[in-house]
């Protein structure tokens, strides 16, 4: 083995250990309930430090994430395609659970609207940031660029979700989390991707989902 390889051998065991560490090993400590926590101060802790990463050690700015000139057929088709996916979402949760149909809205407008305004910023840009725009520049070595990628990325995220303890969040967030990442891939957007995200969490708080979502936050945080 020469210098090179073993330079190369050791960099991608470095990165499973660190991979390892922060999307398996941080949210199964934290479903454990081992070291109870403030869900949202550990998500933008590990955005900053991310961010930090992308700027460091691959010369990425905020700015060159933050693009908002794309072609507009992107736009359009994220918005087609969610269209389509938003009766699809009300009918599962008829499915599983219909008395929680829009329960948030018509219960507890007041925090339905609060989540509308903070979970953009709070939640979806640190989570894109996160499990698109560093996972897929700092991971490449392990994952590839093209579907081991886009499977990889969806499958973190989905497992993140372990921590509110039910399988509704962490099939949908593997349904979001292939949306996300082929956006992304498409257009290593930040921006759009953000939106995406926000579209169908906005949803997903707005149709009733947030006994899987909100809830299981809102439990965490009284701990």
């Amino acid at each position: 083995m020469n210098q090179i390889e073993y330079s190369l051998r050791h960099q991608k065991l470095w990165l499973l250990a660190e991979f390892g560490a922060l999307f398996i090993g941080v949210p199964a400590v934290i479903a454990a309930g081992w070291f109870p926590v403030l869900v949202i101060p550990v998500l933008l802790m590990m955005a900053v430090g991310c961010g930090l990463t992308l700027r460091w050690g691959y010369h990425l700015r905020l700015a060159d994430l933050l693009r908002v000139r794309l072609p507009v057929w992107e736009w359009l088709r994220i918005l087609a395609i969610f269209v389509v996916a938003l009766p699809c979402m009300m009918e599962f949760l008829w499915l599983i659970k219909p008395e929680a149909l829009f329960g948030l809205v018509q219960n507890h407008p007041k925090i339905w609207l609060l989540v509308m305004i903070a979970y953009p910023v709070l939640s979806v840009l640190p989570q894109e940031l996160i499990y698109r725009a560093f996972f897929f520049e700092r991971y490449r070595p392990i994952f590839g660029g093209g579907y081991g990628m886009l499977l990889g990325s969806a499958a973190v995220f989905s497992f993140g979700h372990i921590i509110f303890h039910n399988w509704p969040s962490v099939l949908l967030t593997f349904i979001g989390g292939l949306l996300f990442g082929r956006t992304y891939q498409r257009t290593t957007s930040l921006v759009l991707v953000s939106v995406e995200h926000a579209l169908y969490g906005c949803a997903v708080f707005t149709l009733g989902y947030g006994q899987y979502f909100l809830d299981g936050t809102l439990r965490l945080f009284h701990q």
